[in-house]
């Protein structure tokens, strides 16, 4: 399966323009063709399943499930697997012009190791492309950050600190996973999702959003019970599950200390106005 780019899937890292030209989950049993890469290219990959040999400019590596690799610009590959070996690649187009000129030497570099966490942002990037609903270029782009500097810290390279990420990419993720998940997601769990400590993690959101983790989550957790409250029939007892609280009481009072209204108050006193 091969997702082709439209210009849209570009972001900067280090001042170095990257273009995703190509997606791709492929499948294979046999050797591939002996790859060989132009200039100003970067190719990441990385492997679901399987093991076999990989051989980046005749230099061979043994490599299974969970290895990544990255081939830089006029390097050679071949992947050789034993059995079924399926893997993910992502083929970057790069513009070098304004990049950082400590960070010109990674483009020459080759890259293998095991890095269990990458499954989950190669695996999120795989659905965005496939569905492209609304916003997934801005997933697909933080996602791709995201893998490169897990790389990155992985071969012990300094790579860019937050403050140099896509601030409005990298706070479009927190919103959506804090939004579609605020019943069961701890800061811990936000913090390796978005490959920062939990201390960079509180900084980022006192500086951005003049929030803590907690008043983030409680703010989604009132936006999706005054939702149901207007645009649905359940009972509220119902909703109060839905949103996490124990008791119809709890619910109730925090609701009150939000909108100032109980939670019966505001659904008659909106549908009424509407």
């Amino acid at each position: 399966m091969t997702f082709k780019s439209n210009d849209s899937i570009k972001f900067m890292m280090a001042k170095i323009f990257l273009h995703m030209a190509e997606f791709s989950y492929q499948k294979i049993t046999e050797p591939t063709i002996y790859m060989e890469y132009g200039l100003d290219v970067m190719i990441v990959n990385y492997i679901e399943s399987g093991k076999g040999k990989l051989i980046i400019d005749e230099e061979e590596f043994d490599v299974k499930e969970n290895y990544y690799f990255v081939v830089s610009q006029f390097s050679k590959c071949q992947i050789i697997p034993d059995g079924e070996l399926t893997y993910y690649s992502i083929y970057f187009v790069i513009d070098k012009t304004t990049a950082f000129k400590k960070y010109l030497y990674l483009l020459d570099k080759n890259f293998v190791g095991l890095e269990p966490e990458l499954r989950y942002p190669f695996s999120v990037v795989h659905r965005e492309l496939e569905k492209t609903k609304f916003g997934y270029n801005e997933i697909v782009v933080s996602m791709f950050k995201a893998i490169i500097v897990e790389i990155l810290r992985n071969e012990k390279i300094e790579g860019e600190r937050l403050s140099h990420w896509d601030l409005n990419n990298f706070q479009f993720q927190i919103d959506t996973i804090i939004r579609n998940e605020f019943q069961t997601i701890t800061i811990e769990d936000l913090a390796n999702r978005l490959f920062i400590s939990v201390r960079e993690l509180q900084r980022y959101l006192n500086e951005n959003y003049k929030k803590t983790f907690i008043e983030l989550k409680n703010e989604a957790r009132m936006s999706f019970a005054s939702n149901k409250l207007l645009y649905s029939d359940l009972s509220i007892t119902e909703i109060s599950e839905l949103v996490g609280y124990s008791s119809i009481e709890h619910f109730t009072n925090a609701f009150k200390k939000w909108f100032g209204l109980s939670p019966l108050k505001y659904r008659n006193s909106k549908r009424n106005i509407n």
